[in-house]
């Protein structure tokens, strides 16, 4: 048992015992891994089957838990993480420490000016100066002009690909919860390859597919047969999907999936529980340490992001980028990327607490790139062309094109039934494209496209 953490699984069983309703078969599960690792773990099928059992013991731990992780179970929650990795082989990781470094890590590393230009008393002109500076040192290419001479760099453009509407969580702001009263569609395979045969007549050789919480339909098979459809039409696949385990990534990655999107929304753990009252989401250490398990599972692209509006801006963007931070520490040789989403539009009934200006939003952007000069930051179309187009000559390096938030919407007449959110940009691929190229941006297709 040396091979664990300071918390060996052993220790854990009187205080089991008394506390576990579900003891019997918690001690019974121990012992298991105790003779597996005992054995050296002979049987390398047996020993992924109990890792993988333990981390649903985890799943089930932080879920009972919500809101209330006791230090004793936070020590047994970080040893069946730890315990699960070694015996499927992935403890070259150590440890995860994710909600640490988010809430009680003091700066978590961030760079002194990226936390002075987040404050909104920090003057946005010379921060926009600094942010684009930072970003003609990383991403420009030799020969990139634009008619008002300044140095640009390539611009990766993506759709999003939505596969499913249903969803069984109540987020409160989100058009896609379960009580809402909308047009619900769920993609069948042939007609998943149907709308990658539209994007791709519009140049499209990378999609984000996206889909809502449906255990029964949502599957992991499910998302590894549509990656795979991707693939087979030189397509890069990347997924906006519920938090996965960390087998079903790495059976996604298998799949050929690259890139993984997931928002905490809000990082304050309180305002969570209220905007996500019931449904799986709900669990907010386990949607915390997602990107951990997508890096562990071997997805490289791993991107994060806030909701702007569900709390107070500056508090959410800093927690993010102490997020960033730690998984640059612990996943160095990842790609990070950041999208800073805002509530434009929602439900009946729901008002977001904070409002976030066109200006904020560039600040909170021009901070990200101070804090990750490297990083993928990605501007969707929730944003007008006008905004878009100003942040883009900033330090956006990925932007999405003539988007569809309903399942099934490219190619239809109209495509905004049952839609999660109204898109702003109604700028079609063709003309998105156009605008960068006439103001020198180099564009890219796809995330295999070398530049």
């Amino acid at each position: 048992m040396s091979s664990l953490t300071a918390f060996p699984l052993e220790s854990f069983r009187d205080w089991l015992q008394d506390t576990d309703d579900h003891a019997a078969h918690h001690l019974g599960v121990i012992d298991r891994v105790s003779e597996c690792l005992q054995a050296g773990m002979p049987d390398r099928e047996a020993a992924q089957e109990l890792g993988d059992k333990l981390e649903r013991w985890r799943y089930q731990l932080l879920s009972e838990c919500a809101g209330r992780l006791a230090p004793r179970d936070a020590e047994l929650a970080a040893t069946l993480n730890a315990t699960s990795n070694v015996l499927a082989c992935r403890s070259q990781f150590g440890p995860r420490a994710t909600y640490h470094a988010i809430h009680h890590a003091g700066d978590g590393g961030i760079a002194t000016e990226a936390i002075d230009a987040v404050d909104v008393e920090y003057p946005l002109e010379p921060l926009v100066t600094r942010a684009r500076q930072i970003t003609v040192e990383n991403f420009a290419v030799a020969g990139s002009s634009s008619t008002t001479a300044l140095p640009r760099w390539p611009m990766l453009l993506y759709a999003p690909l939505y596969v499913s509407s249903r969803c069984v969580n109540h987020c409160t702001y989100c058009g896609f919860r379960f009580s809402q009263d909308i047009d619900r569609h769920h993609l069948s395979l042939e007609e998943v390859e149907s709308q990658v045969a539209h994007l791709e007549q519009h140049g499209f050789g990378h999609l984000l597919v996206v889909g809502g919480e449906y255990p029964r339909l949502t599957t992991v098979d499910y998302y590894s047969d549509i990656a795979r459809c991707l693939v087979r039409h030189n397509v890069a696949p990347a997924i906006e999907i519920a938090p996965q385990t960390t087998a079903a990534y790495a059976q996604l990655a298998d799949a050929g999936v690259m890139g993984l999107t997931l928002y905490q929304e809000t990082y304050d753990e309180r305002l969570y529980a209220g905007y996500h009252p019931r449904g799986p989401k709900a669990n907010y250490h386990w949607r915390l340490e997602t990107q951990d398990r997508a890096a562990e599972a071997g997805i490289h692209r791993l991107g994060l992001g806030v909701l702007l509006g569900l709390d107070e801006p500056e508090q959410d963007v800093l927690a993010l980028i102490r997020h960033g931070c730690y998984l640059a520490r612990r996943f160095p040789q990842h790609t990070l990327a950041f999208s800073l989403p805002r509530i434009h539009q929602a439900p009946d009934g729901f008002a977001a607490q904070y409002g976030v200006s066109d200006d904020d939003l560039v600040r909170y952007y021009c901070a990200l790139r101070l804090a990750f000069p490297t990083a993928v930051l990605v501007l969707s179309t929730r944003e007008s062309a006008g905004l878009r187009n100003r942040l883009a000559g900033i330090c956006i390096t990925q932007m999405s094109a003539g988007s569809s938030t309903t399942p099934g919407g490219y190619g239809e007449e109209d495509n905004t039934r049952g839609e999660q959110f109204p898109v702003t940009d109604q700028r079609s691929p063709r003309e998105v494209a156009e605008w960068l190229q006439e103001n020198g941006f180099p564009i890219s297709w796809s995330l295999n496209q070398p530049l």
